[in-house]
């Protein structure tokens, strides 16, 4: 892709002159996004990003993401292959800075071509109309569960999960042992699979077509200590297992009463010929407060600059299917009450709290979040936990204000710019009332 992305670099050049009506110049600080050529107007009044066409059409979650970031106080504007059109329009009705978007397939003699954004009531529509996100469970066939039997997991402390075809049990968030079938029979896996394992702890993982013998499943219930013993794991990944499982036990801390985790989702909208047209997804928390007002909670540990947009289509998600996510949670057992002005108004999203953690070292908020969540509508509610112990068994938290998430801090990378004057004029109006976040203490 890299040489397509190259050889349509002057195709690219034409269109950011056709959308802007001027001679563009390149623009390309340090850190841009590579799926996309990249152009400002000579009095920087506009950033163009223009996407080369075969690429993934999710690749505009980054080429939104990272335009958000560097706006501003300029106008975005994203020029896309028609088969990516769907997904950069479906969040700009939650967007307050102005982003506008044209389809270009860059034929010879074609031109840019505005497109319309829909309002949010025809995507909150269209995102009810998807099917319930019921993900295909796991199954043994007859006999094979019996030959987990002396395998060690309540015993240990282990939590199961079954996730899409397979079994799988946790400590403190981190897989330790896997089950699933296969043609031939039934794959075990016991231990932590990492990329690249330390000397003895290389991964069990066998295939089994007759009951394990006694020596292999003490040998599973082996790797599957060690892994406890070990405690877990410094990537990134699993990192953020610990920090979910701890968080499980600490609704409270996110002024929640009640956290469901993995929930199943649909995260926006597809450009497809086939159905659903939706993008499947796992919500890592949806909560309910006090009220029964429904949340989304998602956690991130290290750099991802698209955790802001990812929230934000759960929680556009969850208000288009308040009502079916009510009643399917109370047919497992979970009634809440009704909220007052249910349902909200104006197709507000569900609050979003982002929980966010330090890889080890360095900063917990990376410099594109700051951008992203001030070009969020206002009834866009965004709440931001910061940790510098992701993995500690008891979490604390420090919930950040919002000019404060434009001062470099341990925790808080520096924007990759500032903000944009409304933003502006209320961090210094907060910087002069000497008013400061304080930690939450952990429960």
């Amino acid at each position: 892709m890299k040489l397509q992305r190259t050889a349509y670099a002057e195709r690219a050049l034409r269109a950011a002159a056709h959308v802007l009506e001027v001679e563009p110049t390149q623009f390309a600080p340090a850190r841009m996004s590579k799926y996309a050529h990249w152009f400002e107007d000579p009095q920087h009044g506009s950033v163009v990003a223009v996407v080369t066409p075969g690429e993934k059409p999710t690749v505009t979650d980054e080429v939104l993401a990272f335009g958000l970031a560097w706006q501003q106080n300029r106008d975005l504007l994203l020029v896309v292959p028609d088969d990516m059109v769907v997904e950069a329009i479906a969040r700009i009705g939650w967007l307050e800075t102005e982003v506008r978007v044209f389809a270009f397939d860059g034929a010879e003699g074609e031109v840019p071509r505005p497109v319309r954004s829909p309002g949010r009531f025809a995507i909150l529509e269209r995102l009810a109309e998807l099917p319930e996100r019921v993900p295909r469970r796991a199954a043994l066939k007859t006999g094979h569960a019996s030959w987990l039997d002396n395998i060690h997991t309540h015993e240990v402390g282990l939590v199961g999960h079954d996730r899409g075809g397979y079994f799988s049990w946790h400590h403190e968030g981190l897989q330790v042992l896997q089950a699933h079938e296969t043609k031939s029979g039934l794959r075990i896996r016991a231990g932590v699979q990492y990329k690249t394992p330390q000397p003895g702890r290389d991964v069990f993982d066998k295939t089994f077509t007759n009951p394990p013998t006694v020596g292999e499943v003490a040998v599973i219930n082996a790797k599957v200590a060690l892994a406890i013993e070990d405690g877990g794991s410094l990537t990134s990944k699993m990192r953020e297992h610990k920090l979910q499982a701890t968080l499980k036990g600490q609704p409270e801390v996110l002024g929640l009463t009640d956290l469901w985790r993995e929930f199943p989702a649909w995260r926006g909208l597809l450009t497809s010929s086939m159905p659903p047209f939706g993008r499947p997804g796992y919500i890592d928390f949806l909560g309910a407060d006090a009220t029964g007002v429904l949340h989304v909670v998602e956690t991130k540990i290290g750099h991802d600059p698209k955790v802001v947009l990812q929230a934000l289509d759960y929680a556009i998600w969850v208000r288009a299917n308040d009502s079916a996510i009510r009643e399917r949670l109370k047919a497992e057992g979970h009634i809440l009450p009704t909220p007052n002005g249910h349902p909200p108004a104006g197709g507000t999203p569900a609050p979003i709290h982002l929980v966010l953690g330090s890889l080890g070292s360095g900063p917990a908020f990376n410099a594109y979040l700051a951008g992203q969540i001030e070009a969020l509508a206002g009834d866009c509610r965004v709440s931001i936990y910061l940790t510098a112990e992701p993995t500690a068994d008891e979490l604390s938290l420090t919930k950040v204000s919002a000019r404060d998430l434009w001062e470099p801090s341990a925790l808080v990378a520096k924007p990759v710019v500032g903000p944009r004057w409304p933003g502006e004029l209320t961090t210094e109006l907060g910087r002069h009332s000497g008013e400061r976040a304080d930690p939450l203490p952990s429960q």
